[in-house]
């Protein structure tokens, strides 16, 4: 029996250790091996190291822990430094770069990213479909080759722009031998001993060679794009230039952007184009299984091209790429070490610094976990993500170490697997027996298939090239604007005037902030007085008038990097503390990843709840492997239909007799604003100030102005009725923009925003002018919000400058130096000219031109009206204008003979000029 805390170790060969025992060209083998013969954990010692190896579900849940365990950089991983260097898979926890690169690339991994590459992956698994296409009907495929060049291929084209062009040549590129061949001998030279190494001198010198011709390549990608400049790309390669990291405010340097180049490279195609090969094995040894796919592809791709929304709808596909990486996941384990003395399941001691390996075939194959089936292939025990077994499923990883780019890589595999059971009979000609080959990863060697067309004449009818891409991105579009996020054109809800709302977000990858931006937009446009801010804002300090609403997602089950400190304060409220904050929930998240899933958003919820708040509105869920927009889009309708029972308010229907208003509106309206969201959804057309006078000065400067506005014929309304005047910004504060952007006012630009983004006062996808753009759609001169700050000094490269910006962020100093001087973001970027603020994230941190309102003072007797204006007079500081309201304002500068554009609504008792 063996003895309790004693760690089983194999015999070992003196001063070589286990070395012997250990199959260079199949390493992972040897050690699934001796895990059957010693059990779930056992020691190895090879000369100067030693190191722990795991595989029982309840050891790894226990090395996992983060606060315990962090990642270990072993010994292949340190010889793949030398062309790696401090990349995000090669770098340690506490090495600057690993952190600063992860927070700016992280974003180039969500949901609406895989959205923008589908087209990008699409272009190049076409390429692999025309090559399957035109072979003769006794041709074979070498699987992992092809799979090799799709999928390096697709990171080249998605991350960097960059062609491999790997389907028109007949070897692989030069690139692609050199990384092979580095990979392979750096971890051979694990294997083998110093002495060993030290006399390998031509070894030495083709591994130096390889990586001069990875870096050679790198540099020029890096090169070429900064030759070029910045053509609106937002891939890799754009993040890793401009990204500014907002803790430090620094970017990435040109030699980490070569090493986080060279990681993308390697672990986008490595394990990928592994995961595709083992499914299609597993596909052609269980027809069982192929058949079902079949089933849901025939389903689900109706079109030759599939769209995003249908790749989102292979679930089954997804299940059997699961199920692929669970039996064989392509990297095969990862390392970790103890930050301090511990005890692992009660009885094993480990010290400071001593290394543990995570051996995933054999986790996966725990029975104790997956029952006494867990060598068999069985997709469906991924049916219910909740049913997989807690910590002994890792094949991306653990922790904020998890690769990046898991779901690039699920994305990627489910859109070329459908693909492929869409086009072609899968043909197991030679019976082929499963040989796993392993260089950094796994793959199955010698792997060869014939394929079959499903369909005759199938070739003559499938799209081709940049026309099925092209095609793709039309429908993706038409079936996007199909289903917005939020309600675009939800009437304005008038009593709601002064109500404010909060729109809070957690986000790391962006999506929730998009969320909370475009609610926060939404609610503006429907009359409320909102804001959004990230969770970190309000710690301690959560309004009790009117609505907080809270977006936010977990990652690997922790808060958001924005939204840690808010979770850790809320956890320490008191009961009944927060009684008066009337809240509502929306959790984002990936049932796949089910241990973790909503698990932040749920202990915001109910700790609201437990100190006292209201809730306004059940927890909404959306699940990025599900219909998420839909999700998302049902939670926002029950939302605002219980928002405005809470705050007694209702939303504006139009007259259904209204023809006479919707023919001048065609008339009026000239056609390059008609596209203008805030001018179609209050039905605004122009009209013509007549008089405009003052009628009374008082000794504080305030002061009164009477309009007399003339109205377009067949234009008819009450005394009583309400007077919208839509705002435009002057050309003044226009033409100051435009000379600190160095832009041409007259230029058209294109917005092309994600439906996550605050954009619903932008004409989407549409030429509008800047000038235009400018004029009509954004806040110009609002007084910096603390937001906006912490992104200007973030992208300031001039460190007192940096500091100066930050400093204003203290409560203090922003309400004396910002607020109450009301200095906006332009007087800032004016004032901070190393502030590399682009344009458009500028125009994402504006906030939307609002309608002010006024009761009309006249009865209808003739085609005019008149509205008085109280505010205070513009009148001169040297170098700045008093801030009165920008429509006031505006109304006070205008002339006889000006054009305004105005709408009328009926009498609201509710209504009051804000």
């Amino acid at each position: 029996m063996r003895e309790a805390g004693l760690i089983p170790e194999p015999k070992s060969y003196g001063p070589l250790g286990h070395l012997p025992l250990i199959d260079g060209n199949q390493p992972t083998l040897t050690l699934c091996k001796l895990a059957e013969q010693y059990g779930p954990i056992y020691r190895l010692r090879f000369p100067g190291i030693s190191s722990l190896v795991v595989s029982g579900h309840k050891l790894v849940a226990e090395v996992c822990d983060i606060t315990r365990f962090d990642k270990h950089v072993y010994n292949e991983l340190q010889n793949v430094r030398a062309f790696g260097g401090d990349g995000l898979f090669t770098s340690h926890t506490t090495e600057p770069n690993w952190r600063k690169a992860h927070t700016i690339l992280l974003p180039t991994f969500s949901k609406q990213a895989m959205k923008d590459y589908h087209p990008m992956m699409l272009d190049i698994a076409l390429q692999l479909i025309h090559k399957w296409a035109r072979l003769n009907p006794n041709e074979s495929i070498d699987v992992p080759e092809d799979m090799t060049r799709l999928t390096l291929d697709t990171i080249g084209i998605c991350g960097f722009n960059y062609r491999f062009n790997s389907f028109y040549r007949q070897d692989h590129s030069p690139f692609i031998v050199s990384m092979v061949r580095a990979l392979n001998e750096a971890m051979q030279k694990s294997s083998r001993l110093n002495i060993q190494n030290f006399f390998m001198v031509k070894t030495k010198r083709q591994f130096q060679t390889d990586i001069d011709t990875m870096f050679t390549l790198v540099d020029k990608i890096i090169e070429e794009r900064k030759a070029q400049g910045n053509q609106g790309e937002n891939d890799l390669l754009s993040r890793m230039l401009n990204g500014k990291d907002p803790d430090t405010g620094e970017g990435l340097d040109d030699e980490n952007i070569r090493y986080q180049i060279i990681t993308f490279l390697i672990a986008g195609h490595e394990t990928t184009s592994g995961l595709l090969s083992f499914a299609l094995y597993f596909l052609l040894k269980h027809p069982e299984v192929l058949s079902k796919a079949y089933e849901e592809v025939d389903q689900i791709l109706v079109s030759p091209i599939p769209t995003y929304q249908q790749v989102l709808q292979l679930k089954y596909i997804r299940m059997i790429l699961n199920e692929s990486l669970r039996l064989w996941p392509t990297a095969p384990g990862f390392d970790l070490f103890a930050k301090e003395d511990t005890l692992i399941c009660g009885q094993y001691q480990l010290r400071k610094g001593d290394s543990v390996s995570v051996l995933l075939p054999q986790l996966h194959r725990d029975k104790e976990a997956w029952g006494d089936d867990a060598d068999e292939f069985r997709p469906e025990r991924f049916a219910d993500p909740s049913n997989v077994p807690n910590h002994a499923y890792k094949p991306f990883g653990n922790g904020e170490r998890a690769c990046i780019g898991m779901q690039f890589a699920l994305y990627e595999g489910t859109l070329v697997l459908g693909m492929i059971l869409q086009q072609f009979k899968l043909i197991d000609h030679l019976n082929y027996q499963l040989n796993v080959k392993q260089t950094l990863t796994l793959k199955p060697g010698d792997f060869q298939m014939r394929v079959q067309l499903r369909h005759t004449n199938q070739i003559a009818s499938m799209p081709t090239g940049a026309a099925a891409v092209m095609q793709n991105e039309t429908e993706q579009h038409m079936s996007t604007n199909k289903k917005e996020i939020a309600p675009a054109h939800r009437a304005p809800v008038e009593s709601a005037r002064f109500t404010p709302m909060l729109v809070l977000y957690g986000s790391n990858l962006g999506t929730s902030e998009g969320i909370a931006h475009q609610l926060a937009s939404q609610a503006r446009l429907c009359g409320f007085r909102s804001e959004a801010a990230p969770l970190h804002d309000y710690v301690g300090r959560l309004p009790k008038e009117g609505a907080v609403l809270i977006v936010t997602a977990s990652y690997n089950g922790r808060p958001p990097k924005n939204g840690a400190s808010f979770v850790k304060w809320l956890g320490e409220t008191r009961p009944r503390e927060l009684e008066g904050v009337q809240y509502a929930v929306l959790g984002c998240g990936d049932r796949n990843w089910a241990n973790t899933y909503q698990s932040v958003p749920t202990f915001i919820d109910e700790q609201l709840e437990r100190a006292g708040g209201t809730r306004l509105a059940l927890r909404g869920e959306a699940d990025a492997g599900g219909e998420f927009e839909q999700q998302v889009h049902t939670w926002i309708d029950a939302m605002w239909n219980n928002v405005k029972q809470a705050f007694g308010v209702e939303e504006n229907r139009p007259e259904d007799n209204s023809d006479q208003v919707q023919n001048a509106i065609h008339v009026q309206v000239m056609s390059r604003l008609s596209t203008l969201p805030l001018v179609r959804n209050h039905d605004a057309f122009f009209a013509v100030v007549q008089q405009n006078r003052v009628h009374h000065i008082a000794s504080d400067k305030a002061c009164t102005w009477q309009l007399e506005i003339a109205l377009p014929h067949g234009i008819t309304y009450r005394k009583g009725d309400i007077l919208g005047v839509l705002p435009v910004n002057s050309q003044a504060i226009i033409d100051r923009v435009v000379r600190r952007f160095q832009l041409q006012a007259e230029d058209q630009i294109l917005v092309s925003a994600n439906e996550h983004h605050e954009s619903a006062h932008f004409p989407r996808d549409l030429p509008i002018s800047i000038q235009d753009l400018l004029r009509y759609c954004v806040q110009l001169e609002e007084p910096a919000t603390p937001d906006q700050l912490r992104v200007l000094a973030a992208y300031t490269i001039c460190p007192p400058h940096k500091r100066e910006l930050e400093a204003l962020l203290e409560d203090k100093s922003y309400q004396e130096q910002i607020r109450n001087k009301r200095i906006s973001m332009l007087h800032l970027l004016e004032t901070y000219e190393a502030c590399e603020l682009p344009f458009d994230k500028y125009l994402q941190l504006l906030s939307p031109l609002q309608p002010e309102y006024y009761p009309i003072d006249n009865d209808s007797e003739r085609n005019s009206l008149q509205i008085n204006i109280d505010g205070k007079d513009a009148a001169s500081i040297p170098g700045q204008i008093e801030y009165n309201g920008s429509t006031s304002t505006f109304l006070a500068m205008c002339d006889p003979g000006d054009d305004i554009l105005i709408f009328i609504q009926a009498e609201k008792p509710a209504v009051q000029h804000v």
